[in-house]
C-alpha cells in the first residue's frame, strides 16, 4: 500500500476502503484515529465528517475487526491499533491473491503463445549449404555434436558417401552410447559395407531410391542433402543441403522421410532372386 504523509491521511480514505474492504465511515474513522492518536466520538465526528449518531456503531465494527481499541477511562475514548498489526493479515491475503493471479497470468500467456504458434504463420531459420565437400564436412561436425541419437535415411550412393566421411565418427558415437539408425537399400546379408555398418549402428534395408541424404541429430536438428548428380564422387558443386534446428520443420521432414522409408521395407521373399551387387567396399578406394 502507498505510504501517505500524515497531513493527507484523512483524504486517503477511499484507497483504504478499496484495499481493505472497509465502508466509507469505517475508513474515515480509522484514519482519523491514526491522525489524532486518541479521541472520543465527538472529536472523531468533527474531524472526519461522520455523523455522531453513526460514530459509535462504526467504532464497534472497527473494534470487532481488530482495527480499533477502547481506551479505559471517562469519557470513552478510542485509539487505532497499529496498521502494521491490524492490516498485515489483509496485506498478506492481498499479496497471496496477487501472486496467484500472476501465476494464472503466466499460464494463460503460455497457453496463448502455444495457440498462436499453431494458427499464426511464422518464419523459421533454415540455412542452405552448396557444394558436396562443404556439405559433407558440415555433416561431420554435426555428427560430432550428437549426444543421444542419430537417424540417417539415404539411397545406396548416399550410404557409401556417408560411410566415407563418417565411419570413424560412427565408431566414436558407438563408444559414447549414441544410438544410430541407418536406413538405406544397403543389405547386411548381401553387401560387405552394410555388414560393416551393422557392427556400429542399427542398419535397416529399405528400398529408398531418392537422391537424398538425411541426417537427424538428437531429435533437435537435421541436415537434408540433395545429391546432384546421384554419384559416389566427393566433388560436386551442384549439391545443395538444408540445415535447421526448428522443431516443427524437423518433425515434418523426419516424419515424411522415415515414413516413406518405412513403407519401402523389403520383405524377405522380395529379396530372393536378386543379384548380389559388387561389394561396396571395393568402391571406396
Amino acid at each position: 500500500m502507498e505510504v501517505f504523509e500524515l497531513e493527507t491521511t484523512l483524504s486517503s480514505w477511499s484507497k483504504v476502503a478499496e484495499y481493505t474492504g472497509l465502508s466509507e465511515y469505517e475508513a474515515k474513522v480509522y484514519l482519523a484515529l491514526i491522525d489524532l492518536g486518541v479521541a472520543g466520538a465527538r472529536k472523531l465526528s468533527l474531524t472526519c465528517d461522520v455523523p455522531r449518531s453513526k460514530v459509535y456503531n462504526t467504532l464497534k465494527k472497527l473494534i470487532e475487526q481488530g482495527l480499533v481499541m477502547e481506551v479505559p477511562g471517562r469519557p470513552k475514548s478510542f485509539m487505532a491499533v497499529s496498521p502494521d498489526v491490524s492490516l498485515r493479515p489483509i496485506f498478506l491475503l492481498v499479496k497471496k491473491r496477487a501472486e496467484e493471479f500472476e501465476s494464472l497470468l503466466r499460464t494463460l500467456t503460455e497457453a496463448y503463445r502455444r495457440r498462436r504458434e499453431r494458427v499464426v504463420p511464422r518464419k523459421v531459420d533454415v540455412w542452405t549449404i552448396r557444394g558436396r565437400r562443404r556439405i559433407l564436412e558440415r555433416m561431420r561436425r554435426l555428427l560430432l555434436d550428437a549426444r543421444r541419437s542419430v537417424e540417417i535415411v539415404t539411397n545406396e550412393n548416399g550410404g557409401v558417401l556417408f560411410f566415407k566421411v563418417a565411419n570413424k565418427i560412427l565408431d566414436k558415437l558407438k563408444e559414447e552410447g549414441v544410438k544410430v539408425n541407418f536406413l538405406s537399400p544397403l543389405d547386411p546379408e548381401k553387401q560387405l559395407l552394410a555388414r560393416e555398418l551393422s557392427y556400429i549402428c542399427d542398419v535397416e534395408s529399405v528400398d529408398f531410391r531418392l537422391p537424398l541424404l538425411y541426417v537427424g541429430i538428437d531429435h533437435s536438428r537435421f541436415m537434408l542433402m540433395k545429391m546432384i548428380p546421384n554419384s559416389l564422387e566427393v566433388e560436386s558443386e551442384s549439391d545443395v543441403a538444408l540445415f535447421s534446428e526448428d522443431p516443427t520443420l524437423l518433425s515434418m521432414i523426419s516424419s515424411l522421410l522415415l515414413g516413406y522409408a518405412s513403407s519401402r521395407r523389403e520383405k524377405p521373399e522380395e529379396r530372393e532372386g536378386k543379384l548380389l551387387s559388387i561389394p561396396l567396399l571395393q568402391r571406396l578406394g
